[in-house]
């Protein structure tokens, strides 16, 4: 829903969409949440391409845990990649030295939403684990190792009807070719749960997309959820950046308003230059005339046409003539009445043609 509010200055019309009571559903969808039944049968398996994967990736979930215990948000390949919402299991092929490690970095309450990143690259062999944006812990890879493609990917479990399924909701999970910096994983992480754009810089590397993964089928029951505070805080932003282009619309209204008192000073200025410049001619005109002994007949009188006989082409060439120097001197043309009144006044001069 929209309203449209019509602004008028003067003769200058400005439209201004501003948004409705309810978000738009391109903005809600970018908050879309899946909630997982917590059962062995709730997940979305597929087999994406890992191959931009194989030597470094990144992969960064957003989690509300709603059951206790030991629950696997996602797994690749069963444990290529594994982690739980406890911070259990958080695994790198196959690799258990960070089990039961880092349990006391994931103390987010339950119910409570929490960001997860994990970081590797083949030229650092450092598996790295972030909550919250923060290291929670690290282990060296062996090398040479690859990240192995053609398993399945697995949201809602480790693995197709595990026993580590999960029971709470998942948002924005993406997987990137990149090994994040600390840095970007903070940046990731400082937005919330809400914020759903990707850095400007690391788009280009996100390899799995969440609003890709929304589009994949189900098994089990698996919801779309809008959380109602991203509702809020999309109409929070929608209501800011509204209220930042009402800013600039009143800023370019304040422009242009003094814009327009300016041309009407310019105006002015112009038409009193005019009325001035008419009256200078108007007295030089008269001043000219008087000096002479002269009326406003004698104007016509000029050595191409005096004394001349009139004819046939010199009648159409005086009428055409006169006509445009009366019409601006005087307001009218000259006609053939006029034209007798200067025969007469030449006397024995003719109007015949020769």
């Amino acid at each position: 829903m929209f309203r449209l509010i019509l602004f008028v200055l003067s003769p200058i019309f400005v439209f201004v969409t501003l948004p409705g009571n309810s978000v738009a559903d391109s903005d809600t969808k970018s908050y879309t949440t899946l909630r997982f039944a917590y059962d062995a049968s709730s997940f979305i398996s597929f087999q994406p391409d890992m191959n931009p994967l194989t030597e470094r990736f990144s992969v960064c979930i957003w989690i509300r845990k709603l059951q206790s215990g030991t629950q696997s948000p996602f797994g690749y390949y069963s444990t290529e990649i594994f982690m739980t919402d406890n911070g259990y299991y958080n695994r790198l092929f196959s690799s258990s030295s960070l089990d039961s490690t880092l349990t006391s970095k994931f103390t987010t309450p339950m119910g409570t939403w929490f960001n997860y990143c994990s970081t590797w690259s083949l030229a650092s062999r450092t598996f790295k684990v972030y909550v919250n944006g923060v290291l929670a812990g690290s282990q060296t890879t062996p090398s040479g190792r690859r990240l192995q493609t053609g398993g399945a990917l697995v949201l809602g479990s480790m693995r197709a009807r595990s026993g580590h399924h999960f029971g709470g909701e998942m948002l924005n999970f993406n997987m990137f070719s990149k090994e994040l910096t600390a840095t970007e994983v903070a940046t990731i992480s400082s937005g919330g749960h809400c914020t759903t754009e990707i850095p400007e810089q690391l788009e280009e590397y996100r390899v799995i997309k969440w609003e890709e993964i929304l589009k994949l089928s189900r098994s089990g029951a698996v919801q779309d959820f809008i959380d109602p505070i991203c509702k809020l805080d999309v109409a929070l932003s929608s209501l800011n950046k509204t209220q930042t282009e009402l800013t600039n619309v009143q800023g370019l209204f304040n422009s242009t308003q003094e814009e327009l008192v300016a041309v009407r000073g310019e105006l002015g200025t112009t038409e009193g230059e005019l009325n001035e410049t008419k009256l200078k001619l108007k007295n030089v005109t008269e001043s000219s005339l008087l000096k002479r002994n002269m009326t406003k007949w004698d104007i016509f009188y000029s050595p191409t046409y005096y004394n001349k006989n009139f004819t046939g082409p010199l009648y159409q060439q005086l009428r055409a003539s006169w006509d445009s120097i009366s019409s601006k001197l005087f307001g009218v043309t000259m006609t053939d009445t006029a034209i007798t009144l200067m025969k007469n006044v030449d006397g024995d001069q003719s109007c015949g043609d020769e």
